[in-house]
């Protein structure tokens, strides 16, 4: 059950700044507070080659069949650049750390990709092979490339944050071990089961809608409730994911490796189906955030190349009936009924991918056991792309669903981008932002970049008998409001935890938390853009070993910022300085 954080006190203080500058934050950029749209779109050309070269003019952009002007261009291609060299820590006047949520790119390319190793969608006999596709992947890793990777089981796992070190991600990819979630039936497993129904209906006798049917029944409700169970720890991991992930610039490749894709993005949730679903305004708030994200979705099939009929680990019985009787029964299956519905199922497999990577931009891959090859080609393609930015004409932020159009002028090629947005005003409740805040600080949830944090930690001493945390939070995510008399104003709560460096937490580990007001004339505004807000807060420890976890959330855009900071007090050990 999730508890609600009490707010107790806090220093918060807009002190003098601490040694370092927001300017140095990795990523960090000034961006336009107006309402942009941004679209990443590749092109290739009638041989499936991606297209470069194209300029602002070769591209026209439609919201709602209407006509909008492009702010914005950027081209982005694949090149290996010098890497930045590795910034020298301050010398410290006392025992200190240094920590960052915006991790350095140690490659640099024109998008950054992101693996995801599915472990809750996808059953442990197909796991296996596609651990092996991965690794020979990545001991071959494409140079200049930015890779994370992440596993989902029951919750997700950042097991690698972005390097261009191949040894690194490979070592983490190794350290996976596929293990059974039991919330998924594999085809030969689903066989299996119904062959021991078919042989439990042959021995009690031919009893439509009796025992054997129930069970039957019974079965499909159990597969049903596992799938929405999945779907929706699915769609709260990708909302993390995206969180995670925002604060690094430009599009972002989500290769996807699952055997099944419980979610719906973009105009999939305006169906009809949709608008009784419970969770319909989380799945529209996932696909919101993914879209801000600049995420495209390669999602990468692992059922692999599948053709229909009984495999050799079925006897056959639950699926084709060897002797006379009735037909279309639980005891007596046809195989033409098996054949249809294999070819169903596969049919509903390849629209929901093709449907997840057309909404969002990015290609689907089904029916190929070559994932090394299609982890190969996402990465490569999704490298090389446009961005074009344009202010809706439409000011109306109604929560209604967007569609948006790009086309080529004069020039003929295929093109992947999003296929629209919905209209979400930028403000939400801020009574929720003390549970989101719980939520994003909890041990196993990856730091969150929607909003950047630069942090020193200095341990207590002779003079200081408290750890302090000075901070500078990046405020251009935020949302500002402007009174009569032109000062900028925002709020952000602010929370300061520390957990026990073990499996089991206290009941109320040590914190402080509260909320940040500011209240900015024009020259502290330009200034605070510019260089970033201090925050400084102190918390009393015992001697031990922690993990201090820092989270800022903007009250009205719900905008988030955590930070991870793994500290020892009064333990002999060498202080590393970290970026």
């Amino acid at each position: 059950m999730s508890r609600i954080l009490w707010l107790g006190n806090l220093v918060l203080l807009l002190a003098a700044p601490v040694g370092f500058r927001a300017q140095d934050l990795p990523g960090a950029t000034l961006r336009l507070t107006s309402r942009l749209v941004y679209v990443d779109v590749v092109v290739r050309d009638r041989s499936g080659q991606v297209v470069q070269g194209l300029t602002q003019q070769d591209f026209k952009v439609e919201e709602d069949g209407k006509p909008e002007k492009v702010d914005f261009f950027e081209a982005h291609s694949l090149k290996q650049e010098v890497l930045a060299p590795e910034r020298q820590p301050l010398a410290p006047t006392a025992p200190q750390l240094f920590y960052t949520n915006i991790a350095n790119r140690e490659a640099s390319s024109g998008a950054i990709s992101i693996i995801l190793f599915d472990l809750l969608n996808t059953p442990r006999s197909d796991l296996l092979y596609a651990r092996k596709q991965l690794l020979k992947f990545l001991m071959k890793l494409p140079p200049g490339q930015s890779v994370a990777l992440f596993v989902l089981r029951n919750n997700l796992q950042m097991v690698q944050n972005f390097t261009g070190s191949s040894d690194r991600l490979l070592a983490a990819a190794q350290s996976i071990r596929p293990n059974d979630m039991t919330f998924i039936r594999s085809k030969d497993e689903a066989m299996q089961d119904d062959d021991f129904i078919a042989d439990f209906a042959k021995a009690i006798g031919y009893d439509p809608g009796g025992a054997a049917g129930k069970f039957k029944a019974a079965e499909g409700d159990q597969d049903a409730i596992h799938r929405d169970n999945r779907a929706y720890i699915t769609v709260a991991a990708l909302a993390e994911l995206a969180r995670a992930t925002s604060g690094y610039p430009g599009r972002k490749n989500l290769l996807w490796l699952s055997e099944d894709f419980p979610v719906s993005v973009g105009a999939q949730l305006m169906d009809a189906r949709f608008r009784a679903t419970p969770d319909l305004a989380q799945a529209r708030e996932t696909a919101n955030l993914i879209a801000n994200a600049q995420i495209s979705v390669y999602p990468i099939s692992l059922l692999g190349m599948e053709t229909g009929g009984v495999p050799v680990t079925s006897s056959g019985s639950g699926s084709v009936s060897l002797v006379g009787g009735p037909t279309g029964t639980t005891a007596n299956p046809q195989m033409g009924d098996t054949l249809q519905n294999q070819f169903a199922a596969r049919s509903a497999l390849r629209y929901a991918a093709n449907d997840l990577a057309d909404q969002t931009g990015g290609e689907a891959f089904v029916g190929t056991n070559d994932f090394d090859g299609a982890l190969r080609h996402s990465m490569m393609d999704g490298s090389n792309y446009y961005t074009l930015a344009y202010r809706p004409t439409n000011e109306k932020w109604n929560g209604q669903f967007r569609k948006i159009h790009v086309e080529l002028v004069g020039k003929v090629g295929s093109l992947n981008y999003r296929r629209g947005y919905f209209a979400d005003s930028d403000t939400h409740p801020s009574t929720d932002s003390v549970n989101d805040l719980h939520i994003a600080l909890q041990p196993a949830t990856p730091e969150s970049t929607m909003m950047a944090l630069r942090s020193r930690v200095l341990l207590p001493d002779a003079q200081h008998h408290a750890l302090r945390v000075d901070s500078l939070l990046d405020p251009s995510n935020a949302s500002f409001t402007t009174s009569a008399d032109g000062k900028r104003h925002a709020q952000f709560l602010v929370l300061l935890i520390a957990l026990n460096d073990c499996q089991q937490q206290p009941a109320a580990p040590p914190q402080t938390s509260g909320v940040l007001k500011l209240d900015l004339t024009p020259d502290q505004y330009k200034i605070a853009m510019e260089s970033g807000v201090p925050v400084h807060l102190e918390l009393e420890l015992k001697p031990g070993k922690y993990r201090l976890r820092l989270g800022v959330s903007d009250m009205a855009t719900h905008n988030l910022g955590t930070l991870d900071m793994p500290v020892a007090l009064g333990v002999s050990t060498t202080a590393s300085h970290q970026y």
